[in-house]
């Protein structure tokens, strides 16, 4: 996990190694909901596969 600040902008990255595969438990719902409380306070919130894992980077203004 980073967290990053700028004069302008807060950056949170959180990323998982992959682990073991297995079913998802959610509906779905979850980083489309995260990503739309974002860009109500004018933020962006990015979502996926990385290398290794699977990627979530929020940055929100300050």
């Amino acid at each position: 996990m980073d967290l990053r600040c700028a004069q302008d902008w807060c950056e949170l990255e959180v990323r998982d190694t992959g682990g073991t595969s297995g079913e998802s438990t959610g509906n779905g719902y979850g980083l489309v909901g995260m990503r739309e409380r974002a860009e109500l306070i004018g933020g962006t919130l990015d979502a996926g596969p990385v290398d290794e894992g699977f990627r979530v980077r929020l940055r929100v203004p300050a």
